[in-house]
């Protein structure tokens, strides 16, 4: 069992030399195994470990035995232990979810505070092949995607190790046998009231017995086949996520559905997935229900805006070509609840030529310079820059976002229209609208970033004095590509 541990840690690289690990003992037969085995590490990896105990408060006086015998196990092997005690049935009557969903957040939020307060880089847990098996088929059962099947991962977030995964619990009772170890048992274990307890002890050995005695090595192999195929998928999503210039930040999302409906309905399912658990407390709570939902929006062919509220005070709406994702702000106004965007997107930004200006509202930064007077050619030819006639500015130049009543005289026409009305003609999302950066003289709007200039400020024959103002990468921010969110442009409107 040692050396399967021991290629386990090796194999996902779960040890470096030095490490300080928080280990979550709760003074059952797994954990105490665990804190054993990485004891006798200690000098082959030279760690430092710390003991962390969670009471749930839910088995009483059995509870506070569990919490006495790994206080009295810490000291006994001079190891410092962190013991915090939490009501889970008072947090179940608040938050309405089940009594295991609660206690393994509070778990885990406890696992992680304790590792940031004595400083551990890794948090060890011990779940093993036969937890692995029970996960699997609890997930197969509630009807889980490739996620689920996927089981435990043997280290999660990088923090997260399970050196036991790939041993059973027969194994681990046998060596704390020989080795003359105690430990705790948990009489809630055998109740029947918990799914889990009904997998372990009834289901697997009915499935064992009577359909596959190798049934416990088949589903980690699958779960194992399952992680591979999974994370390659994980990484597509990534990539394609991160080509719309979506970063980490998920509470305001724009996905541009001309190019999202031509991929596999896999991949773009799981995009959403991936999108929604951004947006969510945790990234958790999101099922398939809701990912049909928004899938379903996306294939609405209707020209007017449609939206659709979900869990966690996320807004899905659907406006011509893009697919806004947000998260909302609760409100509540004469004693009724509503929702509003999570902010209200203003900037401006005074400047004088030459001036490089990050927005760090829409994360874009803008550039102005003095160049000698371009060419035609020149002109045409760069579609993400704008070349305005100095002299034909009313100072002072303000960069900013639209405001109500603004209005344009686009590049090429005559008179001036609505910046409103300009938009829907581009067929700009109005979400989107706020995000678009407006280059601003004393008198009107002269330039449309990455859209098109005032004709007011063209440049002409006569012109002596060009300013070049331009979308740049740099300054903590890169510009969504207008063709990105369905504003793509021909070149002879640029200029």
């Amino acid at each position: 069992m040692l050396k399967q541990i021991r290629k386990t840690i090796d194999i996902y690289s779960m040890l470096k030399q030095g490490d300080h690990l928080v280990v979550a003992v709760s003074g059952g037969p797994d954990s105490v195994a665990l804190l054993y085995i990485l004891a006798l590490l200690t000098n082959k990896y030279r760690l430092r470990l710390t003991t962390a105990h969670l009471n749930h408060g839910l088995r009483e006086a059995e509870a506070d035995g569990d919490e006495a015998f790994v206080r009295r196990l810490s000291a006994d092997m001079g190891i410092a232990c962190v013991c915090k005690r939490v009501d889970v049935r008072a947090l179940q009557r608040v938050r309405r979810r089940s009594l295991e969903e609660i206690g393994r957040e509070e778990r885990y939020r406890f696992l992680r505070e304790t590792a940031e307060q004595c400083g551990a880089v890794k948090i060890a847990v011990g779940h093993h092949r036969d937890d692995q098996v029970e996960t699997i088929l609890l997930h197969l059962l509630r009807g889980s995607g490739m996620e689920g099947l996927r089981g435990i991962l043997p280290v999660r977030d990088g923090r997260i190790i399970r050196p036991l995964l790939e041993v059973g619990r027969a194994e681990i009772l046998e060596f704390l046998r020989k080795e003359g170890i105690k430990y705790r048992s948990d009489s809630s274990n055998e109740n029947v009231f918990f799914l889990r307890n009904r997998i372990r002890n009834e289901l697997i050995p009915e499935l064992t017995l009577r359909y596959n005695p190798q049934l416990i090595e088949g589903l980690c192999r699958m779960a194992g086949i399952i992680r591979w195929e999974d994370d390659y998928l994980r990484e597509v999503v990534r990539q394609i996520v991160g080509g719309w210039g979506i970063g980490s930040d998920f509470d305001n999302v724009s996905v541009p559905l001309t190019e999202f409906c031509t991929l596999h309905k896999a991949i773009q399912g799981r995009i959403i997935k991936y999108l929604l658990e951004g947006a969510s407390p945790s990234r958790n709570g999101i099922g398939y229900r809701h990912i049909e939902a928004v899938l379903f929006l996306t294939r609405r062919t209707e020209s007017r805006s449609v939206s659709l509220d979900l869990p966690f005070r996320i807004r899905v709406e659907r406006e011509r070509d893009i697919l806004r994702i947000q998260k909302m702000e609760e409100k509540r106004v004469g004693g009724k609840r509503g929702f509003l965007r999570k902010t209200s997107l203003r900037f401006e930004y005074r400047l004088e030529i030459p001036a490089t200006i990050h927005l760090v509202e829409i994360d874009r930064t803008i550039r102005l310079e003095w160049i000698e007077k371009p060419c035609l050619g020149e002109m045409k030819d760069r579609p993400e820059t704008a070349f305005m006639d100095y002299e034909c500015m009313t100072l002072p130049l303000t960069l900013r976002n639209m405001r109500p009543g603004d209005r344009v005289s686009p590049l090429g026409t005559r008179g001036t229209k609505k910046l409103k009305d300009y938009f829907i003609d581009r067929k700009i999302a109005a979400s989107l609208r706020r995000e678009i950066p407006l280059l601003v003289d004393a008198e009107s709007i002269i330039w449309i970033a990455g859209e098109r200039i005032s004709e007011r400020v063209r440049v002409t024959e006569r012109t002596r004095r060009v300013v070049k103002a331009e979308i740049i990468v740099g300054g903590g921010g890169l510009f969504r590509k207008q063709e990105e969110i369905g504003t793509c442009l021909r070149k002879s409107e640029m200029i």
